[in-house]
């Protein structure tokens, strides 16, 4: 009977849910199962690869890929969580189709990754964007773009100067390798409009921290600060912005300016949608988890029956670090290990078979600040520049899921090589129907 057969339900589309759902396809040849994905979206996402989209080295829909066609032994349902019963052992979700249902399962494995984590923010809402999609990455270049158009149309020194300033908040892996990216992608653009020939894009990024990008280690990071005001990005640390209102942006240091663009890239925060469940939680929001990726009550280590907590939204030790309690830092390299392991003690719960624990000490860390610029830090062994960029773009090549979107991506880059920059924006994309409504008015 169907019924008798467990049913795995995976939250989740990202690099932690679509992994484990990959692994579970492989047991289902041998251990009767039925998989269920639930995601809000239709297609999975690449993120480390979001700042090369912003840079325009790789076309957006190429970091994504439909998960349906990638996962044809499971059920996919696109729909929203609503509300997680461990002790009923159901998953409310409401559809994209617009009904409501209830999920019962037999295992478990919540995958809801993270969210961008704002602050109540005077002006931010209305002015800044997230770096957290891949349309919001593909909207950051557009708008970049149309800024520096405008900006050769103005004559108004004061709205000139304002559309090339260019803020990020947040000086993380994420937002350093942005701001990276699209410092270049100014500066080339710029230089195609005579009517700008002699000015210079304006790049501000703050951080609440004193260092940039501390995911490469202190001495990288160290290079990593130098090397970006070299470059010409104005960074101030110990930095916050209390308000952005009018799109004026005022800093903790006192200092003031308009901008013309505004990207948050200051940290994550689990999904909000653990808020609708009965789930144990640490102290910043994350699922409690142990070792064997189990979801335990954090104060008494009480196991959830048949529920599983991975990637983003869950607090994993890492047995492997000398100073405990440590844990593993949310990241896709992270993410995609303990799916396996995630998938394979689900098969094991259901055959009757030991768990095992999750232990992976880092290979280390590589980023990218632009064509030939970045830095490494790989088992140790410290690269800059060519060699870690390098090293970044094949190592994200190889990690980046199915063959076909290697190939395009690939193809982009030696395209992108050959030709050069594009500087076209297409900022309308955004809103296609502003045309036809402005038509409708007439």
């Amino acid at each position: 009977m169907a019924d008798s057969i467990p049913h795995v339900l995976v939250l989740g589309g990202g690099s932690a849910g679509y992994t484990t759902v990959k692994q579970l396809q492989k047991h289902a040849a041998t251990v009767p199962m039925r998989i269920t994905l639930v995601d809000q979206n239709t297609y999975y996402t690449y993120l480390p690869f979001l700042p090369e989209v912003a840079g325009g080295h790789i076309a957006p829909k190429d970091v994504t890929f439909e998960l349906r066609r990638a996962l044809k032994k499971t059920r996919v349902i696109q729909g929203k969580v609503t509300g997680i019963s461990s002790k009923d052992k159901t998953v409310s979700i409401a559809t994209a189709g617009g009904d409501d249902r209830t999920l019962g399962y037999d295992q478990l494995v919540v995958a809801l990754g993270s969210v961008t984590r704002t602050f109540p923010t005077p002006g931010l809402e209305e002015h800044g964007v997230g770096f957290k999609t891949v349309e919001e990455a593909a909207y950051v270049r557009a708008k970049l773009l149309d800024n520096i158009a405008k900006a050769a149309a103005t004559r108004d020194e004061d709205e000139r100067r304002r559309l090339l300033t260019s803020i990020f908040v947040g000086g993380g892996y994420t937002g350093v390798e942005a701001i990276g990216e699209l410092f270049d992608v100014s500066q080339a653009a710029i230089k195609t409009y005579p009517s700008l020939a002699g000015e210079q894009p304006r790049w501000v990024l703050i951080d609440a921290l004193d260092r940039v990008a501390p995911e490469v280690g202190p001495e990288l990071s160290k290079w990593t600060l130098e090397s970006l005001r070299a470059r010409g990005i104005d960074v101030r640390l110990k930095t916050t912005m209390p308000s952005a209102e009018g799109g004026v942006i005022k800093l903790s240091d006192g200092d003031e300016f308009a901008a013309g663009l505004l990207v948050w890239t200051a940290g994550v925060k689990p999904n909000p949608l653990l808020d609708a469940s009965d789930l144990p939680r640490g102290p910043k929001g994350h699922l409690a988890a142990n070792a064997k990726l189990q979801v335990e009550a954090e104060d008494t280590h009480e196991v959830v029956p048949g529920v599983w907590g991975l990637g983003d939204v869950a607090q994993v030790p890492d047995l492997t670090a000398e100073k405990q309690p440590a844990y593993y830092p949310p990241n896709a390299q992270n993410a995609v290990r303990q799916a396996v392991v995630a998938a394979d003690n689900v098969v094991a719960t259901i055959t009757g078979k030991p768990l095992e624990e999750y232990r992976h000490p880092s290979i280390g860390t590589v980023a990218s600040y632009g064509v030939g610029k970045g830095a490494a830090n790989i088992k140790g062994v410290k690269m800059t520049n060519l060699l870690a960029w390098l090293a970044h773009r094949s190592y994200h090549v190889y990690a980046m899921p199915t063959l076909n979107r290697k190939v395009r991506i690939v193809i982009g880059w030696i395209t992108g090589a050959v030709s050069g920059r594009d500087a076209t924006s297409l900022i309308k994309e955004t809103d296609p129907r502003r045309n036809f409504v402005e038509a409708s008015k007439s």
